[in-house]
């Protein structure tokens, strides 16, 4: 369970990208060119329109933009030339909606025949537009006008790396890798540039590539807290653990609410190291109450610290937060099945891959439970139910009939509103097991407050735990030697499916801003 890439909505590290001075090849082509009023223009306007042009030539874009629209109020026409030179001014000042309606402007009256515009500055909309169209989330578009860019001014880099940027948005990961190849050459000490092009690695399954360029990430970067935070995720996605908790540590120290509270609580559940792993999850779920992911690990933390009620009140929890996460399900399923609740484990499994038919771990756990019920009936086990338990049909049960679905609309309707999340579970469960689950889900609320700690308490409290580390370090090691050798703690693997932490689709509502969403990586190097 890594989540979650790219490069992809602007705001990696902080910042969507960085926008430097142009390089000399586009700092001749700023202006549009030579104005001559007609003769119906008249002088108020010509003067607004030559001050615009002045001001814009010394960088005064806001002076500029009002030097423009004086013009055009005046009567100046909305020539090619004096959109293009309004539209730049107003990429520059970060007015991207107007400077791409602008330069949007500039290219439809070209194509109409207006020649107002300095010819060497045909391609210029688009490399500006497409900037523009990257700040504004329109990848599909941005990626068309960067794709011309490219191609009039191949030696700038920040072309290229705008239009790795929109592919990767869009999910083309592998084109993304190869337009930042092209771009970082002609800026090869850009921190952004690596960090992104190593998320694009990340997300084409290429973790161990990805690994050299957040390394450079970090070397290069002021705050490299999200650098760290993704070497360590593709440290996990190769299974070295032990690299990437202190990865995690690092993010952890310069970014206090950092996403990595979880990862690490996942890469120590792998190291067997389950009570610090239960720390840092309940620090996760204290910034982040409604991340699913960070509930499920819990979960098996705690379940495997034998505390089985409050691992299944964050099952639920999990659940409750992402109705279609089938791990929440498949998890749930494990817990339930230590409970003695059979039935309702095999529901679980069965829900998990309703919702992810494909889903191994999960169909492996059920087979795995149904295969122990049977030899548990036939040693002569009587107790939990399982004499009574009707195994074949237990692992076929199913969701609710249809006329018990109905029945089930009439009744939770009078406990719960339809856009209640409980309503959903209730025409899931019934309304007892609904009821149920609403009291586990309140117990883990107060679980989670009594975790809340003030910021400062908690970076107090993770020095300190830092300074036990250390003094523990002989015995860590020997607990990873015992581990690797195959004689020690289990790790984060669902109750014994064999296999490792996934890659989920829960996010917590406040992430730390990362560019793109985040499929599933492919897994594996290129």
């Amino acid at each position: 369970m890594q989540t979650t890439l790219v490069a992809g909505v602007p705001g990696a590290l902080r910042r969507s990208l960085v926008w430097r001075v142009l390089p000399a090849l586009l700092l001749g082509l700023t202006l549009g060119g030579c104005h001559a009023a007609p003769p119906s223009v008249s002088q108020a306007a010509n003067d607004a329109f030559t001050a615009g042009k002045a001001a814009q030539s010394k960088s005064d874009y806001k002076t500029a933009v009002a030097d423009y629209d004086r013009a055009v109020a005046a009567g100046e026409p909305l020539s090619a030339a004096l959109l293009y030179d309004r539209g730049v001014a107003q990429y520059e000042l970060g007015q991207y909606a107007s400077s791409e309606s602008d330069l949007s402007g500039v290219l439809n009256r070209v194509a109409a025949g207006d020649t107002s515009l300095t010819a060497s500055l045909a391609h210029a909309p688009y490399y500006f537009r497409g900037i523009a169209r990257v700040y504004l989330k329109k990848w599909a578009p941005a990626k068309s006008d960067l794709l011309i860019a490219v191609k009039w001014y191949p030696k700038n880099y920040l072309d290229w790396d705008c239009l790795g940027y929109a592919r990767a948005s869009l999910g083309d990961y592998k084109d993304a890798v190869a337009d930042y190849n092209r771009g970082i050459p002609y800026y090869p000490k850009d921190g952004i540039d690596h960090y992104n092009r190593g998320i694009a690695l990340f997300w084409s399954g290429s973790a161990k590539r990805a690994v050299a360029d957040f390394t450079s990430a970090i070397h290069l970067l002021r705050n490299p807290g999200s650098a760290y935070e993704y070497r360590g995720r593709a440290y996990a996605t190769l299974g070295n653990f032990k690299l990437a908790d202190p990865d995690y540590s690092h993010a952890i120290k310069l970014i206090p609410k950092a996403l990595s509270w979880e990862y690490r609580c996942e890469a120590r559940e792998n190291l067997g190291r389950v009570k610090d792993a239960l720390y840092d999850c309940n620090h996760a779920i204290a910034y982040y109450p409604r991340w699913s992911d960070a509930y499920v690990a819990r979960a098996w933390a705690r379940a495997t610290l034998g505390n089985l009620q409050s691992a299944l009140a964050d099952a639920n929890a999990a659940v409750k937060y992402a109705p279609r996460f089938a791990v929440a399900y498949k998890y749930r399923g494990w817990i339930r099945g230590r409970l003695a609740e059979y039935r309702a484990a095999f529901v679980d499994y069965n829900w998990a891959l309703h919702i992810d038919p494909h889903y191994t771990a999960a169909s492996t756990a059920r087979t795995g439970l149904a295969k122990w019920l049977v030899w548990a009936q036939s040693s002569g086990v009587r107790g939990y139910g399982i004499a009574s338990l009707n195994v074949a049909q237990a692992e076929n049960a199913e969701f609710p009939s249809q006329s018990e679905y109905q029945k089930r609309v009439g009744e939770c309707g009078g406990y719960y509103s339809e856009d209640d999340s409980y309503y959903e579970d209730c025409l899931d469960k019934g309304v007892d097991e609904a009821k149920a689950d609403e009291a586990g889900d309140h117990e883990a609320d107060q679980q989670a407050a009594e975790v809340g700690y003030n910021v400062e308490q908690q970076v107090q409290e993770d020095e300190n735990y830092q300074v036990a580390q250390q003094e523990e370090a002989q015995a860590a090691a020997e607990e990873q030697a015992s581990y690797e050798s195959g004689g020690g703690g289990g790790g984060y693997e669902g109750g014994g499916d064999e296999e490792q932490p996934e890659e989920t689709y829960s996010q917590p509502e406040e992430s730390e801003p990362e560019p793109a969403s985040e499929p599933e990586p492919a897994g594996g190097d290129e």
